[in-house]
Order: C-alpha cells, then sequence, then structure tokens
C-alpha cells in the first residue's frame, strides 16, 4: 500500500474485492454494505495532522496517557518506549522483538501474517484482556505491527469496540483522528464487522447503554494539548 500526503493509505474499493469476499468469506449483503460505509469514513473531512503526526517518528497517541499505536521500529527503540514510559507491549505481526525488548518489556506476541486468509478474529479475547489489564493498572502500552497498518490497527478496533464505543463504525471513526494510515485488510474488516455482531449478541456493547460513547467516554484530544505533546518528544 502507498502512503499518501495526507497519512491515509490507499487500498482496493468493496466493489473490486465484492465477489471474492462473498466466494472466499461468505460476506452478505449486510455486511458488504457495512464495510462500503466504513471505508467510505476515509474520504470524511478531518482536521489536518501537524507535521509531527504525519511523520514516523513517535507512535499515534489514541488515548491519552495509556494506548499507542505504532510500528516495528518503534517497539524495537528502548529510547524511545522509556522516554514516553511505555511498559507493555502487543507485538502482532511476524517478527519476534529482540531479547533485550522481550526481558525489559511485558511484551504479548501473536505471531500474525497481514494476508486475507489469516483469522485475527480468535485473538481478540487475548489482547483486549491484556489491553484492559494495563488500563487497569493505569500503564501504557504499545500496539505495533510491522507498519501500523493493518494487523495493529485491527487489534486496538478491538478493543475501541468492546470498551468504549458502541460499533465498528464509530470506533474506526475515532481511531482515524488519531491515526490516518490506519487500514486493516478488507478481511480483518470483515472478521470486526462479525465480532461487533457476537459483542451485541451477548450484550457486550449495547446501543441503549453507551449509544453516543456513554459507557467508558473518551474525550477528544484537545488539538493544543497533542501539539504540545509531540513537541515535547523533539
Amino acid at each position: 500500500m502507498t502512503d499518501t500526503s495526507s497519512g491515509y493509505q490507499e487500498v482496493p474499493s468493496v466493489c473490486v474485492m465484492e465477489d471474492y469476499l462473498r466466494r472466499s468469506f461468505k460476506a452478505t449483503d449486510d455486511e458488504l454494505n457495512y464495510l462500503k460505509r466504513i471505508i467510505d469514513l476515509r474520504s470524511k473531512k478531518r482536521q489536518p495532522f501537524t507535521s509531527e503526526q504525519i511523520g514516523y517518528s513517535y507512535p499515534s497517541v489514541v488515548i491519552d496517557n495509556f494506548l499507542y499505536h505504532g510500528n516495528l521500529g518503534h517497539a524495537s527503540n528502548i529510547g524511545l518506549l522509556d522516554q514516553l514510559g511505555i511498559r507493555h507491549i502487543v507485538n502482532v505481526c511476524d517478527c519476534r522483538l529482540d531479547k533485550t525488548i522481550v526481558e525489559k518489556y511485558n511484551v504479548l506476541w501473536i505471531n500474525l501474517y497481514d494476508e486475507l486468509q489469516t483469522d485475527i478474529k480468535k485473538y481478540f479475547y487475548a489482547t483486549n484482556e491484556f489491553l484492559w489489564d494495563c488500563k487497569r493498572k493505569n500503564e501504557k502500552v504499545l500496539v505495533h505491527c510491522q507498519m501500523g497498518i493493518s494487523r495493529s490497527s485491527t487489534i486496538v478496533l478491538a478493543y475501541l469496540m468492546k470498551y468504549h464505543h458502541d460499533s465498528l463504525f464509530k470506533s474506526y471513526d475515532y481511531l482515524l483522528e488519531r491515526r490516518r494510515m490506519a487500514t486493516p485488510n478488507m478481511s480483518f474488516f470483515l472478521q470486526l464487522i462479525r465480532y461487533e455482531n457476537e459483542l451485541r449478541a451477548i450484550k457486550d456493547i449495547d446501543e441503549t447503554k453507551n449509544n453516543d460513547d456513554k459507557q467508558n467516554p473518551i474525550q477528544n484530544i484537545d488539538p493544543s494539548i497533542e501539539n504540545s505533546h509531540y513537541q515535547k518528544q523533539q
């Protein structure tokens, strides 16, 4: 995928992938229509990022003082991790972190390839529990994959959907405000849609309880605060 000047990633349209998704994953009309709405969020007009936010030197701040979203380079940089106060790492790629990192930080490694056939949904329970435990301890965590685009974005969205928002649509809209390049592959998006349906079926997310993010709300980050955060890191 090619990085654009706005920070977005170029992705194939749902129409291009529709036949494949129907044949390989038995995607339904409802799922494909929802997927189109979610992908359309990428064309929504948003506040421009600062040069620091577009850059790759630092991970994206998804939730202040808690959840960071980045790439393998961020997870391999001890100086950066210590500077940000990160103590936990969720590694969602097929590359093991160096021994020095594994020994110094609490690392959960989910060994996955960014492929359409990969079943990432079966790991949502483990990653959500790990992240929620970090949140309870009031400790910072970095979620990363190779580039911080597809696999790690999927894990972050599963967490946001379960604990902070009442839909994948709202979760992705929120994440794009903080990391423009966040782009799960089409299969991962489909798995997230099905995960949302599972959460609704067991009442883990319920519009009557947390519609409009009233349950476990996340405050929108004030641009001036976020800018000062990045300036301090320079």
